[in-house]
């Protein structure tokens, strides 16, 4: 991802907040809520050194949070409780926001990394669920 080094401690040093404040935390909305500031993080950055990698990965993250704040919703407010929002997912969106670190700060390719967050994101829809019932998407 070509953008400045400036830019580059900035974003990996908001991830590592976000990644110690999220292990802390035992609560999915907590979580959810300081994984929200990375995609914050990466716009601000995308507003002032514009590269399109970084609105891609500001898609995918803001997707992904968008996904399981749909998800948490849901089962909080009682509703459609049938897909579950389970502690494994957390686990890995942690494990993948911690690849996306290292992968940033060592300026390596990131579009594996986040394929990795869309198939997780989309393990949190109808479809997604069913395919993990059925062993073939896992978490």
């Amino acid at each position: 991802m070509d953008i400045s080094d400036e830019f580059r401690s900035l974003i990996v040093s908001e991830i590592d907040f976000v990644l110690k404040k999220m292990d802390k935390s035992e609560n999915a909305s907590e979580k959810l809520y300081y994984f929200s500031s990375i995609p914050g993080v990466i716009q601000r950055t995308f507003n002032i050194e514009y590269n399109p990698d970084l609105v891609f990965t500001h898609f995918i993250l803001r997707s992904t949070y968008q996904a399981f704040l749909t998800r948490l919703t849901a089962i909080q407010q009682g509703g459609d409780t049938t897909i579950p929002l389970q502690k494994k997912h957390f686990v890995k969106l942690s494990s993948i926001t911690k690849e996306l670190a290292r992968k940033i700060d060592e300026n390596e390719d990131i579009d594996n990394t986040l394929k990795k967050y869309v198939i997780l994101f989309y393990s949190t829809t109808g479809n997604g669920y069913y395919l993990q019932q059925k062993g073939l998407l896992k978490i």
